[in-house]
């Protein structure tokens, strides 16, 4: 069973500001682990501002979510559980497949109990202990990474979410990106597969505005034909 502790802040992107994944350091210079990390990206403050993922964005994800389960990602139920078998580390198996999946979780990731973060284990020489974020992050961490590469392609972001995070599998990566309305605003920047965004403002909710109805589209096109 692995236990140690983790200078955490040095592995967050160095544009991320943690306001609450990681509370203030606490006197002993430990800081611990509690809610979310979020983006050091102001959002509300201008009818201008342009954020990389807007709160549909992030509620349709966590549909795709629940509509396309993948064993790579870790609810929020699972965390808890592999938790639990760090925290009563004497807790005695019921039965064999109780503790095959002990071994297992013991095998696979780390307790940092200084910080109380749930870390992969490192399998190999060279790796750093990569955060387990749970589903209901993955959008959030995805966002926070992209903007501190300076919205890099898939490739890179991807390389730079699974060396520090475990649970977000790459193809979360990409459906994510696809929808980055900074990345939509700069053709070169702009993924394959994703659609040009053309914001003329942006409501307090992040609502992307200035894009044609299709359906009002068609009423329109119907009257001027009858004029």
């Amino acid at each position: 069973m692995l236990s140690f502790s983790l200078d955490w802040e040095r592995t967050l992107p160095v544009e991320a500001k943690v306001t609450d994944l990681v509370s203030p350091s606490t006197r002993n210079g430990g800081p611990q682990i509690h809610r979310l990390l979020r983006s050091n990206v102001m959002t509300g403050t201008s009818s201008t501002t342009i954020v990389t993922f807007t709160a549909s964005t992030k509620f349709a994800f966590l549909q795709h979510v629940h509509e396309n389960p993948n064993n790579r990602r870790v609810s929020q139920t699972e965390k808890e559980s592999i938790v639990e078998w760090f925290k009563d580390s004497h807790k005695r198996p019921s039965s064999q497949q109780e503790f095959s999946r002990r071994n297992y979780v013991w095998r696979t990731f780390a307790w940092d109990e200084n910080t109380k973060i749930l870390l992969a284990a490192v399998k190999r020489d060279g790796m750093m202990p990569r955060a387990v974020v749970t589903e209901d992050l993955i959008a959030d961490v995805v966002e926070s990474v992209h903007e501190g590469n300076g919205h890099a392609g898939w490739d890179a972001t991807w390389e730079d979410v699974s060396a520090k995070y475990y649970g977000i599998p790459r193809s979360d990566v990409i459906h994510l990106l696809k929808q980055c309305q900074t990345c939509a605003l700069k053709p070169s920047k702009r993924p394959k597969g994703s659609a040009a965004i053309t914001p003329s403002s942006q409501s307090s909710d992040h609502k992307v505005l200035g894009l044609v109805d299709p359906e009002e589209f068609s009423k329109e096109v119907s009257c001027c034909e009858t004029r």
